[in-house]
Parts: C-alpha cells; structure tokens; sequence
C-alpha cells in the first residue's frame, strides 16, 4: 500500500519557518599578534582588544575565530569572508562591510552603529544585544538570521532579501523596508513604529497588537480614509 498523506492539523496556521541556528564549534585558539591581525587572515585566532580603528582588513578571511572587545571603527572591511566564529563586544561604528560575507556567526553585545553592509549576504547568523542604528544592509541577503534585542531604529533594508529572518525584541522605529523582498520573517515581538517602505512587509508575520498599531500607516499607505 502507498503511504498516506500527512494528516493536516485543525486550527490556527503554522508560522513562519523558524531560522536554522549556526554551527560554531571553536578549535584551541592562538592569541593574535600585530602581524596576523593584518597579515589578511585569521585562522583559529583568538583577537583580543585589538585597536583596529580606520584600519584597512578589505578581503580579509576570519575562520574559525573569536573576536573579543576588538576596536574596529571606521574600519575598511569591504569584501571580508567570516566562517563558523564569534564576536563579542566589538565595536565597529561606521566601518565600511559592503559585499562582506557572513556564515555560522554568533555577534553578541556589539556597537555597530551606522555599519555599511550593502550587498552583504549573511546566512546562519545569530545578532543578540546589538546596536545596529543606521545599518545600511540596502541590497544584502539575510538567510536564516536572527536579530535578538538589537536596536534596528533608522536600518536601511531598501531592496533586501530577507529568508528565515527572526526580529524578537528588536527596535525597528524608522527603518525602511522599500524593495525588499520576505520569506518567513518574523517581526513578532519588534517595535514597528514609522516604518518606511511597508510594501516590503509582504511575507511578514506580525501579531494582531502590531497590526493594530501599524493599521494607521498601512491604511495612509494605500489611500484609505476613515471617518
């Protein structure tokens, strides 16, 4: 006999498909000296408290490493590659990440106000705690991400593709959502005040507090009027 078809369940329907988390299992570390923090690679690196501002690590590969109160603001790291590392308490306020590429990376307790990640591409990326004001990620792939109590308020997200993507507990007032394109994103638990670009809100889950709250700006956005 041929097997039979899942039984569908009665009631509410699924939500979104939840992120897939990181793999980051961390190797023994070496600690960093001068000469590999700028030698293009860190390979099984332990940096920490390194002073990086303004310096220039475009291209750089970061495998398998743990970045720790490292200073990097202002930082150039356009086209950097990270793999199966974490971060913690870095600060990077301004740099410059566009086209960087992020994979199984867990970011805790960052300062990444007014980061540049344009065209970036994050995928199994965990962010908890971080300040992310001004993030420019206009034109990044964010697959199965989650952003957990960071503060979002101002993020350009302007033609993002966003797939898997959690927001609980993060502050969205004022970010701009114009373009992009979602899958399975769960802004249940964000603060969703003057959003922009709320034709990027297809493919969204939010809950029925937050459609109450954004019934106004939804409802100037298509013309509707109440009386």
């Amino acid at each position: 006999m041929g097997s039979r078809p899942p039984r569908r369940t009665a009631g509410r329907a699924a939500g979104p498909a939840p992120p897939r988390p990181p793999d980051v299992v961390l190797p023994d570390l070496d600690l960093a000296d001068r000469s590999v923090l700028l030698s293009g690679r860190w390979d099984c690196a332990l940096v920490d408290g390194a002073e990086l501002t303004q310096a220039r690590l475009e291209g750089q590969v970061v495998l398998e490493s743990s970045v720790e109160d490292a200073v990097l603001d202002g930082a150039l790291l356009a086209g950097m590659r990270c793999s199966s590392s974490r971060w913690e308490r870095v600060s990077a306020v301004a740099a410059d990440g566009a086209r960087t590429q992020w994979a199984d990376t867990e970011v805790t307790d960052a300062r990444l106000s007014a980061l540049r990640l344009p065209t970036a591409r994050l995928d199994r990326v965990v962010l908890r705690r971080c300040r992310l004001d001004g993030v420019v990620l206009r034109d990044a792939s964010l697959s199965d991400v989650v952003l957990d109590g960071c503060d979002l308020r101002g993020a350009d997200l302007t033609g993002a593709q966003l797939r898997r993507v959690s927001f609980a507990g993060s502050d969205l007032t004022g970010a701009d959502l114009a373009g992009s394109r979602c899958e399975d994103v769960d802004l249940r638990g964000a603060t969703l005040e003057d959003l922009r670009g709320l034709d990027g809100l297809r493919g969204c889950t939010v809950d029925a507090v937050q459609l109450v709250a954004l019934a106004p700006l939804l409802a100037a956005h298509i013309g509707l009027r109440t009386l």
